[in-house]
């Protein structure tokens, strides 16, 4: 089903995927030891909320049973998502949701057959480390798509599985991220490698290599618009008082707080305090509510 010995790693996939593995160490050495992700206020509210998801279930096996709850939570559903019975294509759409192309997905039959399969394949995959996870996740990615396996919302799942996915491999910044906005940039190309790909699957004798230089370089766009992010508040990051970052912190667990629980939690100097919540409002960091004694404060 996989066939990855016919997958051939060229320079440029390798290239990609040091890119990609770089960016993961400087990251983690961010997390590590600064507050710098509660400084980047126009990604932190989505990548802790996504963060707080993906590490509930970082340590669970990926299974049937937990692909069809996170399909339900995703979509919305009150019940368990169930595999579709009939037949339906994957229809692929531009930015301005213009059709590109279809593509026939696979029969209910086959579903049931290989989801377990391919679902199996990825915790031993992940557990035994004899395959890079990024390769992995794209070769679960491309598979899941062919198979299709729910009536709808079959693309955008596998878009959250990509980054749950990550996030399990130990690339903590791919919930601050998403590939949405870069898949529909790039449209026409990603119809044409998943179309060639599903092509050559269908054969016996899949080709890998367009998918996976196609899917890494996602990845890279992924990082790289990240990084810009990060680079442009990179001097307010490093000249921000140390107390701004303390005070920044604590909202990292709570959705607001009033001056007092602040003044309590950081252990500042009423009067600094002051200062500093001032500038963090200035900044665009936090929202002051309220007025005198009822005043409060919460993350933008």
């Amino acid at each position: 089903m996989l066939g990855l010995q016919t997958l051939r790693i060229s320079p440029q996939l390798l290239k990609l995927a040091c890119e990609v593995d770089e960016f993961k160490g400087a990251w983690t050495a961010m997390e590590n030891h600064t507050t710098s992700l509660q400084l980047l206020s126009d990604v932190s509210s989505f990548g802790r909320n996504f963060k707080d998801i993906a590490k509930s279930w970082q340590g669970k096996p990926l299974n049937e049973e937990l692909l069809c709850r996170l399909h339900a939570l995703f979509t919305g559903a009150k019940q368990m998502s169930l595999y579709r019975e009939g037949t339906t294509t994957l229809s692929v759409k531009s930015d301005d949701g213009g059709l590109i192309g279809e593509l026939e997905a696979a029969g209910p039959e086959e579903i049931r057959a290989l989801m377990p399969r391919l679902m199996q394949w990825v915790e031993e995959a992940f557990e035994k480390k004899q395959e890079h996870p990024l390769i992995v996740i794209g070769v679960f990615t491309a598979i899941f798509l062919q198979l299709a396996p729910f009536e709808q919302s079959n693309q955008k799942l596998a878009r959250l599985l990509v980054i749950l996915l990550m996030f399990k491999a130990g690339y903590s910044y791919a919930p601050y991220s998403t590939l949405d906005s870069i898949l529909n940039e790039r449209g026409e190309d990603y119809f044409k490698v998943l179309q060639h790909t599903q092509d050559t699957l269908a054969q016996g004798q899949i080709d890998w290599e367009a998918w996976m230089e196609f899917f890494f370089s996602l990845l890279v766009e992924q990082k790289n618009k990240l990084q810009k992010r990060m680079e442009k508040r990179g001097g307010e990051i490093v000249n921000m008082p140390a107390l701004s970052t303390k005070i920044l912190k604590l909202f990292e667990k709570h959705d607001r707080l009033s001056m007092k629980e602040i003044e309590r939690l950081s252990r500042g100097k009423r009067s600094t305090l002051k200062l500093r919540l001032a500038e963090l409002v200035e900044g665009g960091y936090l929202i002051r509510h309220g007025k005198a004694r009822a005043t409060w404060y919460s993350k933008v």
